[in-house]
Parts: C-alpha cells; structure tokens; sequence
C-alpha cells in the first residue's frame, strides 16, 4: 500500500530552503553554508533518535502493516504508548510542528514564485511582480501560491493515487534542480562560479560534484519504481509521469520566453536600498 511506504520527502527535506533567505542574512557566503550545515547535522541526529525510539516502540509489524488508520504512525504509537488516548496526543505533537511550519513554506514559496515573476519567468510576470504598497509584500504572488496549494490539496479527495503521485515526484523534482546546478557547473571545468569561503580546491571538487550527481541520478530512477508487485493501476508509481510532463512544459515554456528572460539581478544591500524596498 502507498500510505504504508515512507515518503522520501522526509528523508530529503529542502536543505535549499535556507538560500531562499540569502538576500536578507548578512555574509550569506559564509553563513548560508554554515547553516545548511547545521541543518544536516541536528537532522541527521534527531532524526536518528527518532527512528530508534520508534522501532523499539513497534510491538507487531503486522498489526501496523494492517492498521486501518489512515497514518500507520498512529499504529505505532499506540502500541508504544499502550492507549488510544496517548496515540492520539503523540500524533499531535507530530503534526503540531508541520502545521507551524507551513506559515514559513508558504511565505518560502511565494517569495520564489515572486522572484521568478520578478525576472520574467513565469506566466503574467507582470502582473505577479507586483509588490503591495499597503502590505509591503507580494500579495498576488502570495495569493496564488495559496490557491495553488489548496487546489493540489483537493486532488486528495479526488484520487489518492494522483495526491501520491504529487507528493512523491517532490523528492524527484527537487533533485533534479540541484542536478541541473552542479552539472553544468562540473561539465564547464568549474570556471563559471565565483569561489566562496568553502570552495574545494582540485580534483576534491570535481569528485564531490561528480558523486552528488551520480548518486542523485541512480536513486531518481529508484523512486520511479513502483511500490509493490504485482503492478496495477491503483498502485503504481506516477510520479516519473509528473516529473517528464513538468519537464516537457518547462522546455516548451522555456522556448517561449528565452528572449524575455532577464534572469537574476545583483542587489546591493545596503541601508538605502532596503529602506527604498520596503516603501
């Protein structure tokens, strides 16, 4: 069953979320490295924890494997906490964080929706560009990344197998993007970046931007596998049909407005410029 297998999205996360934030951190050079850093680190560890105190928690895999509840972690914790009562209150604290956390994706993805429309690159630029002067933020790029989401979340009550198809091509997606980043950038000799504070120097650099890209390669091709055998329509794994469709529109699209792009701009930060930006 789909809901019994454990999205990769989990295990990937956006380590990229915080180089959204880079306009507004000082030395970003410096600390946004620091921090993605930081950010594997304690995950790496919480999420090691974690993964221990639930398997020791599992009194009967095959009760979890049969659970009728639509999140077999509810299964789980009720075996490890021994009531309903105790399953339900750890489930919430499971979901209160990711509740908080959807006011800091939504804001994340409106503010790339908004760059991008900034710089011409998605449909009625213009008119998503455009920052509020009454909130002092981009309520039209805000507005849409809000309906964008409820109406991917309304293909849950439609099909399951479409919402897991959605929410399964994420991981492949947002591999994919740091893909088309580090490969070109190994393919040009590395000539085309500026060197940071953590610049690899030599052959350390072409080995690591190799190995990243050949682990992301393979494991993308294990997520389109299906989640089970025999295959059939209500289980199989859709999620390389979204990635190859999305990529075919971005081509296209791309065709369409390769004359108009304009493509980021250097801002220089500094105290007059942000007090212009916030008016």
């Amino acid at each position: 069953m789909q809901r019994d297998t454990p999205n990769g999205a989990y295990a990937v996360g956006t380590p990229d979320l915080l180089t959204h934030l880079a306009e507004e951190v000082p030395h970003p050079s410096r600390n946004i490295p620091k921090a993605i850093l930081f950010q594997y680190v304690f995950g790496f560890f919480s999420g090691l924890f974690y993964l221990i105190a639930i398997l020791y928690g599992v009194s009967s895999f095959d009760d979890v494997l049969a659970s009728l509840y639509l999140f077999p972690l509810a299964e789980i914790y009720r075996q490890a906490a021994g009531s309903k009562a105790g399953s339900v209150g750890l489930v919430f604290l499971s979901f209160l964080p990711a509740f908080l956390s959807c006011i800091g994706c939504c804001v994340t993805a409106s503010r790339v929706f908004w760059t991008l429309a900034r710089d011409g690159a998605t449909p009625c630029s213009r008119f998503f560009s455009n920052v509020d002067r009454s909130t002092h933020n981009p309520f039209r790029a805000i507005m849409f990344s809000g309906v964008f989401v409820t109406v991917l979340g309304c293909i849950y009550v439609g099909s399951k197998t479409a919402f897991s198809a959605f929410v399964g091509s994420f991981v492949i997606l947002t591999t994919l993007s740091y893909v088309t980043a580090i490969l070109p950038h190994l393919l040009s000799g590395r000539k085309n970046v500026v060197p940071g504070w953590f610049w690899m120097k030599g052959l350390r650099g072409f080995v690591v931007n190799g190995i990243a890209c050949a682990y992301i390669i393979v494991f993308n091709v294990i997520f389109c596998f299906p989640f089970s055998l025999p295959v059939d329509a209500a289980h199989m794994n859709y999620a390389s049909l979204i990635t190859g469709g999305l990529s075919l529109f971005m081509l296209v699209f791309w065709f369409i407005r390769q004359s108009t792009y304009i493509g980021p701009r250097k801002v220089v930060l500094d105290a007059h410029v942000l007090a212009k930006d916030a008016l």
